[in-house]
């Protein structure tokens, strides 16, 4: 089942117009101002952008971090607008140095997929690595959604990890265990 969903969700095209209302549809959250340390993927073709959350975030000083390799793991690192980058595995652009930082400093995780449901969960390419990197913090978890890859039901194994919220370019879905970490992003 999962493995059907990866290749339905690799054909679809990646809508620009539906990539800048998700990013705006975030933006626009009250709550997002609040983001000041804040994890997030740089986006390929087939991926909701994150350029203008890349480009609100550094406007207004948040520190944000990226999934790094570390060996055959990720971790985080600190990047900035003056960061360098390099053409890593799977075309993601990765730093070409970046400062650890610790997960448990990161409040709000911006998280792609290929697929996600109303319940939060997700489906990515396979290798559990962001699911790995979730599992260290308690940072409200937003995943990025077309509204035309938003599913049913997306089959969960025990390791993977519930989105708190999924932001499409048509709506906010929120799970109910976003409330106490949106209190405490803002509170």
């Amino acid at each position: 089942m999962k493995q059907r969903l990866r290749e339905q969700a690799k054909v679809q095209a990646a809508p620009k117009e539906a990539s800048e209302a998700i990013q705006r549809r975030l933006m626009a959250q009250d709550w997002w101002t609040a983001a000041f340390q804040v994890g997030i993927y740089r986006s390929t073709p087939s991926e909701p952008s994150t350029d203008a959350l890349w480009a609100d975030l550094l406007a207004r000083g948040a520190r944000v971090a990226v999934p790094v390799r570390r060996g055959v793991e990720y971790g985080w690192g600190w990047v900035d607008g003056d960061t360098r980058w390099r053409n890593g595995a799977h075309g993601i652009p990765e730093p070409v140095a970046a400062p650890p930082a610790p997960s448990g400093e990161l409040r709000v995780i911006v998280v792609p997929g290929l697929a996600f449901d109303a319940q939060g969960g997700r489906l990515g390419r396979g290798r559990g690595h962001f699911d790995r990197l979730l599992a260290k913090t308690g940072a409200l978890r937003i995943g990025l959604c077309f509204e035309n890859r938003l599913v049913e039901a997306v089959p969960m194994e025990p390791h993977d990890i519930r989105m708190d919220v999924v932001a499409t370019e048509r709506r906010m879905i929120f799970a109910p265990a976003a409330a106490a970490k949106l209190e405490g992003l803002t509170g």
